[in-house]
């Protein structure tokens, strides 16, 4: 009975409600198993074909306990006093559309899980860098506080653990633009956006309205809680201005901006509000390569430090922490051949980061879905930083007219061909890297799925 009596508290009455769930993945169906316990009624709601929906709710336990219907959203999900909203799922569909005509609420997970958890919430979105920065977050506050969950977007659930909070629990959260949309009262105690880049144009009309949803994060902070930004971003210092919360800062060129985190004479140096600079420890200490993963440690030990890390502690993580899994991962080497999976490359800001991390000579595989954002920056990375390029994926047409002429192109239908490709093209001494510039929503599930299936398509490959 115990999530019954947070959701009393929290002013949000359950039990005997009716209570529809739209989309089935990791999101929905932890909502929908703990909405389950604590007595609501649930209807479960997904495009996906029906054997394939049971399947799911089966193997969660939850087969005989909700109502659910595949292949769409009928009207069947209004007859619900609110709706949870899973995070791959747009804003605009019709049934949503007529649920705001009924004034129906629709909560994104991250809601629900705020309202049923307790303690304090360390929470980072941005275009890039957000995984890595919330799990090395993650692993500070290990060193210093003993109730630390990690979750949101990064692939665990916030409802898998929201009711096992309490007020001395810390929680280090990623979330996600998508998820951002539907808040209400969700309110971080420290707050993250990493960067901006654009994203997501094939779910939003325009850049600024990706921006306008990512800033959401601070959109309940006060005085009493504190927002760090990027202060390399001329768009993020412009914003500041705009928020009722305290600001703090880290990047290359923090200025006199303070609290902030930035890298001096290769040593990393922490400005407290009041002025005091004290230097922490070498970049050389970080394991993890690339100068945009030096931007993620300063992001993650200033949040840190906010939050009551001792600075004593960060430097022996940092030596430790080997990255986080489909980004710049080793996969392999056959043949002389390099094989890096950066499976989480989802974007084209994000792949032009992997491309120059690489050392060439380097071919790269891209492609999947198309997310509708600017080239340009990204042709010329990729002009600049490899040899050639093999495509897959609905994105490939697209891709091949923007860099025809500009650089050796093969296609592929699917990523076992392409790997295929790139195989055979690639000379002793090369690297492939996969790093897609799109999601994989066209052939995997996600990225994840995509990664894995690289990984292990590299490993059957025979020497040659």
């Amino acid at each position: 009975m115990l999530l019954e009596k947070l959701f009393k508290r929290r002013d949000m009455e359950v039990a005997g409600k009716a209570i529809s769930i739209i989309g089935a993945a990791k999101s929905g169906l932890s909502a929908a198993r703990s909405l389950v316990k604590s007595g609501a009624k649930v209807f479960v709601s997904d495009i996906q074909p029906e054997e394939k929906l049971k399947t799911s709710l089966e193997r969660e336990g939850l087969l005989n306990k909700v109502a659910y219907e595949a292949g769409g959203h009928s009207e069947k999900v209004l007859h619900a006093d609110f709706i949870v909203l899973s995070p791959g799922v747009r804003t605009d569909i019709p049934v949503l559309i007529e649920a705001a005509a009924r004034n129906i609420p629709v909560y994104s997970e991250i809601e629900i899980a705020y309202r049923l958890s307790r303690g304090r919430r360390l929470v980072i979105t941005g275009s890039n860098g957000k995984t890595t920065t919330t799990t090395l977050l993650s692993l500070f506050c290990q060193q210093q506080f003993n109730e630390v969950f990690l979750g949101g977007n990064i692939g665990i659930p916030m409802m898998e653990f929201a009711v096992q909070t309490t007020d001395k629990s810390l929680q280090v959260l990623e979330v996600s633009s998508f998820q951002l949309e539907t808040i209400s009262d969700f309110k971080p105690d420290i707050a993250v956006i990493t960067n901006f880049f654009e994203n997501h144009l094939d779910r939003y009309p325009s850049y600024k309205a990706y921006i306008e949803a990512k800033k959401r994060i601070a959109l309940n902070m006060k005085k009493s809680e504190t927002i760090v930004l990027n202060a390399d971003q001329q768009l993020m210092r412009e914003m500041a201005g705009e928020l009722n919360c305290r600001t703090a800062w880290f990047g290359w060129k923090v200025d006199d901006l303070r609290p902030s985190m930035t890298i001096i004479n290769d040593e990393f140096v922490y400005t407290d509000a009041a002025g005091a600079r004290q230097t922490l420890f070498p970049a050389s200490s970080v394991r993890i390569i690339g100068r945009h993963n030096l931007e993620n440690v300063m992001c993650a030990a200033l949040v840190a430090i906010l939050a009551g890390v001792a600075k004593d502690r960060l430097e022996s993580v940092v030596k430790e922490f080997p990255g986080v899994e489909h980004r710049l991962e080793w996969a392999g080497e056959i043949s002389k051949i390099t094989f890096i999976n950066d499976s989480k490359g989802t974007n084209c800001a994000a792949s032009i980061t992997a491309l120059q991390a690489c050392n060439p000579p380097l071919l790269l595989i891209a492609g999947g879905r198309d997310k509708g954002t600017d080239l340009a920056d990204w042709i010329a990375a990729v002009r600049t930083r490899s040899r050639g390029i093999v495509l897959f994926g609905e994105a490939r047409s697209r891709f091949r007219s923007a860099l025809e002429g500009l650089i050796p192109i093969k296609l592929a239908d699917t990523l076992d061909q392409a790997i295929e490709i790139a195989y055979n093209w690639a000379d002793p001494g090369d690297t492939v890297l996969l790093s897609p510039a799109c999601s994989s929503y066209d052939q995997f599930p996600n990225f994840e799925v995509r990664g894995e299936k690289f990984k292990q398509l590299v490993k059957a490959l025979k020497p040659k």
